[in-house]
């Protein structure tokens, strides 16, 4: 048994959890996963299959490690890339096909075929719009620098619905679902069974929510895990995390995530049909327990609430239900009135260090953040808004919560001008 055949069944039987080792995690592990297929663990999955005709990709890497991308695949063989299939536009699944691009014309080779969802396009186009928003919102959810790519390489063959790609006796069948992206598509290879999921799967609970970044698909994302269970695949190769052998896991782990998101779509519309706020669901809804203790399932990286929150943006808007959220006043000041209120900024920072002390880190953020927000000046009121959060990202499972707490404390502690803790430093 191989390295990664290995941790997968370690990873099912719960020796190894994704707490011990988030799905993020690059390996920089690959093995042969059935005949030709070549299995990428890299920050975010990829894999190689070799044909008659070349080497075809699935996904490319991303753009901070397109070198070693190159040199991995290389490894595996010498073959011209015939075609690189992005399973959606992500910066981490499509944004190493420049460097074989690069490594193509210096070898004075064909350029690879590239075959991607036409929603792909749009997406590209966006982010170079917005490239200094993502370059933030990367840098508080991962605690890098703020970059983030402005080329991009556009596949040069879309498609609407579904598509084949041959490459010598080897298919490729494309099918586009939405679900993390709306350009999200998955790949079945029939000649070896294997189900190359993209973002559909990322060995913990669904990143259907994420709250900085555009909206996810909940009710379709759970559709295409339904008919990815159709193909009969007997491996199955995740976004993120180890890969899943054998037929009858294959279909658990796509038939739990369907159902996973589904019961949370069903319970959040239930809801909204009968006239509940959001912050009324947000407290009512929840995942099936009997998922609580599935190893695919973790809330690690996003949660459920976020996904609630999602599926509410998607099918009923931004307004929460609340009337004076419809046209509020400035936040900083409802935070000057809350203050005057309390008898003053310094009152709002001794309540929130009573909350703290008595363990409700929600309202004692919620005070302290308008205690800021009254005071932006307030060295006592940073100091103490940088413990807050300090706490709160150290008790964050999921990378979502963990990476925007983090934030606050470490923009607090400059204000304060203290020294973050030392673990809140890098993720």
């Amino acid at each position: 048994m191989g390295v990664i055949k290995e941790q997968a069944e370690k990873f099912w039987n719960g020796e190894i959890t994704v707490a011990q080792q988030h799905p993020l995690t690059s390996t920089g592990e690959y093995e042969e996963v059935a005949a030709g297929v070549m299995f990428y663990r890299w920050f975010a999955n990829f894999t190689a299959v070799k044909t008659e005709e070349g080497i075809v990709l699935v996904d490319t890497g991303a753009f901070f490690n397109q070198a070693e991308t190159v040199a991995m695949v290389r490894r595996f063989g010498p073959e011209r890339i015939n075609t690189a299939i992005y399973t959606h536009g992500h910066v981490d699944h499509a944004l190493g096909m420049a460097a074989f691009i690069a490594e193509g014309q210096k070898n004075k080779v064909a350029r690879a075929r590239v075959v991607g969802h036409r929603g792909i396009l749009a997406r590209f186009d966006r982010y170079k719009r917005t490239a200094g928003y993502n370059g933030i919102i990367n840098s508080r959810q991962f605690g890098t620098p703020p970059r983030w790519p402005t080329e991009y390489v556009y596949p040069d063959t879309y498609f609407e619905d579904r598509f084949t790609v041959s490459a010598g006796s080897i298919k490729f069948e494309c099918h586009h679902g939405r679900g993390e992206t709306d350009d999200a598509c998955w790949v079945y290879i029939p000649q070896r069974k294997v189900l190359c999921t993209g973002d559909f799967i990322i060995w913990a609970a669904p990143n259907a929510g994420n709250p900085q970044k555009a909206t996810r698909y909940a009710r379709e994302w759970a559709e295409a895990l339904r008919a990815m269970i159709k193909v009969g695949a007997e491996v199955l190769l995740p976004g993120h995390g180890v890969p899943v052998f054998g037929a009858l896991r294959v279909r658990q782990v796509l038939s739990d995530t369907a159902e996973y998101l589904q019961s949370l779509y069903d319970q959040t519309v239930a809801l909204m049909n009968s006239g509940a706020r959001l912050d009324e669901i947000v407290l009512s809804v929840a995942p099936p327990a009997k998922f609580s203790e599935k190893p695919y399932l973790q809330a690690v990286y996003d949660e459920p609430e976020f996904i609630v929150r999602n599926i509410w943006r998607l099918e009923a808007g931004w307004y929460d239900g609340v009337p004076s959220q419809l046209k509020p006043a400035p936040m900083a000041s409802q935070a000057m009135q809350i203050a005057e209120l309390a008898g003053g900024v310094e009152k709002l920072v001794e309540q929130a260090a009573a909350k703290f002390a008595a363990g409700d880190l929600a309202m004692a953020s919620h005070l302290i953040d308008w205690a800021v927000l009254a005071a932006p000046g307030n060295v006592a009121a940073h100091a103490e808004r940088a413990r807050i959060y300090a706490a709160r990202a150290a008790e964050s499972r999921s990378t979502m919560s963990h990476g925007i707490f983090r934030a606050a404390a470490i923009e607090s502690a400059t204000e304060a001008g203290v020294e973050p803790p030392e673990d809140l430093r890098t993720i």
